[in-house]
């Protein structure tokens, strides 16, 4: 099999890139021809080794493969004439088995064993790839939704962006305690002014925090109050407890460094 597959790329370069634009519109037959020939070059040293998909060979022709994915992209790749880009490469190489008479089961079975392969860690890779940045996003989400950082020496402030529920608070909380444990923060200032909807569950969850926040010795402070917050408070009936509000941080800042309000 090796022998056979190798004279035809050796020999048969020039048909095999032919049978293989053949595929395309005219505009694109130039580009794709040098993706072919770039292709055959990766294969021939991918047969050199028996199409061990394991091989450093292999991996080398995925690479070259997962560069064609990013210039064509992803759709057009994974849907090239109802099939995938990668399943097409074979068949100038079959076709050309054939007309060699060298159409043989054995042989037809390892190209279509190997490009499968070649085809199913390409999608593998990808879906992991897609997962890691998705889960990058979100983590930067929520960061940008939940923001913390020490505004002065033992005073953290975290702002709350957005809706809070209690997966999310678990989060926050969790952010807040590992903050607290590495340092000495002695005040946490709590901003909800850009919360979206105030109401009871909101209410509970910042309840919630304020505890954890007390329980690791910190004393915690709810600034951000809008007219809207307060007159939501009220409607709905909500205590805060013995939590310390205040209208803006700088109020809060001031009640810190000076007992003042």
């Amino acid at each position: 099999m090796k022998e056979i597959l190798k004279e035809i790329i050796e020999k048969e370069a020039d048909d095999l890139i032919r049978y293989w634009v053949e595929e395309f519109p005219e505009e694109e037959r130039d580009e794709e021809a040098r993706y072919y020939e770039d292709f055959l070059s990766f294969f021939e040293e991918c047969v050199e080794k028996d199409l061990d998909i394991h091989s450093p060979e292999s991996e080398a022709l995925k690479t070259f493969l997962e560069k064609i994915i990013e210039i064509l992209g992803e759709d057009r790749f994974f849907n090239f004439k109802n099939s995938v880009y990668t399943c097409y490469l074979k068949f100038p190489i079959m076709k050309k088995l054939e007309e060699k008479k060298a159409f043989e089961y054995d042989i037809i079975k390892k190209l279509t064993i190997f490009f499968e392969a070649l085809t199913s860690r390409i999608i593998v890779d990808l879906l992991k790839k897609n997962e890691q940045v998705t889960m990058s996003a979100m983590n930067e989400l929520e960061e940008r939704e939940a923001p913390i950082a020490e505004i002065w020496d033992g005073v953290l402030m975290l702002s709350i962006v957005g809706t809070l529920d209690s997966n999310r608070v678990l989060k926050i909380i969790d952010k807040i305690l590992e903050k607290l444990d590495k340092r000495e923060i002695e005040h946490v200032i709590v901003d909800i002014g850009a919360i979206h909807d105030m109401n009871s569950e909101v209410a509970r969850q910042i309840i919630k925090l304020n505890n954890a926040i007390h329980f690791m010795g910190s004393n915690a402070y709810l600034t951000g109050i809008t007219p809207a917050i307060a007159k939501s408070l009220t409607h709905l009936d909500i205590k805060l407890g013995d939590i310390k509000t205040f209208s803006t941080t700088k109020k809060a800042m001031e009640h810190i460094l000076h007992g003042e309000i």
